[in-house]
């Protein structure tokens, strides 16, 4: 008894000093788009986990709540031969990327009395919102759009605005809604890596080669990267 009386004693204080608490969710992103021919949709189930580090031992920088996705891209023929791409990541801001999708659709952070929510309280609203029940996605958080002018040939890729499909997809094409919603549907796989076969096992590598160019001349491409459209699991 005194043994383990012991053993618990120490792994408390481990605990203390080093510990950490993980959470993981399956999320479900639906696009809807509008076309002469009719409505056509595509959606993709992403999943998450965040590790949460606490330990008073740990240096400030690794504590704090860390997290990463598994899944792949939205894909939706929105015209015959022609695929619109909604990206899980990319984008420069956080809010547009599958992590941050969560915080804008169900507003984590901030209470309905302006406090700031902490991590345990944002993990608890996330884990009582209704299953498969879609919220709507701000505009600030809808994810980088993509096609390809050659869908076998990566270095065509180019972004797409969300606001003027048309100008890419022909008049009448429009984006017409975005929702998020908490599934316990499996993650997504295999619909992506049949349309871009020529998408690598990892996710670093750009979709074309840097030839020195400055920041600026930089060409799109450069900016879009293998695991913007699948992330495995590490």
């Amino acid at each position: 008894m005194i043994v383990g009386v012991l053993a618990l004693g120490l792994f408390m204080a481990f605990q203390g000093c080093f510990g950490s608490s993980s959470t993981s969710w399956n999320q479900r992103l639906t696009l809807v788009i509008e076309t002469p021919q009719g409505g056509v949709s595509g959606s993709s189930v992403t999943g998450r986990n965040v590790v949460n580090s606490t330990g008073a031992m740990l240096p400030p920088d690794a504590r704090g709540p860390r997290g990463d996705v598994t899944g792949e891209a939205v894909v939706i023929e929105v015209m015959p031969g022609r695929w619109l791409f909604a990206l899980i990541d990319g984008s420069d801001s956080v809010l547009r990327t599958a992590k941050g999708w969560p915080e804008a659709a169900y507003g984590l952070s901030s209470a309905a009395d302006g406090r700031q929510r902490d991590y345990w309280e944002q993990m608890r609203v996330l884990k009582n919102q209704p299953l498969d029940t879609p919220v709507p996605l701000p505009p600030e958080a809808w994810p980088m759009l993509v096609t390809f002018d050659d869908i076998t040939k990566p270095e065509t890729v180019r972004e797409v605005d969300p606001e003027d499909l048309a100008a890419v997809f022909g008049e009448g094409v429009r984006l017409k809604a975005v929702t998020l919603e908490i599934t316990e549907e499996a993650v997504t796989v295999g619909r992506v890596g049949v349309l871009l076969p020529w998408l690598g096992p990892y996710q670093e590598p750009a979709l074309g080669p840097w030839n020195g160019e400055t920041l600026a001349e930089a060409p799109f491409y450069l900016r879009v990267h293998m695991g913007d459209f699948i992330r495995r699991p590490e």
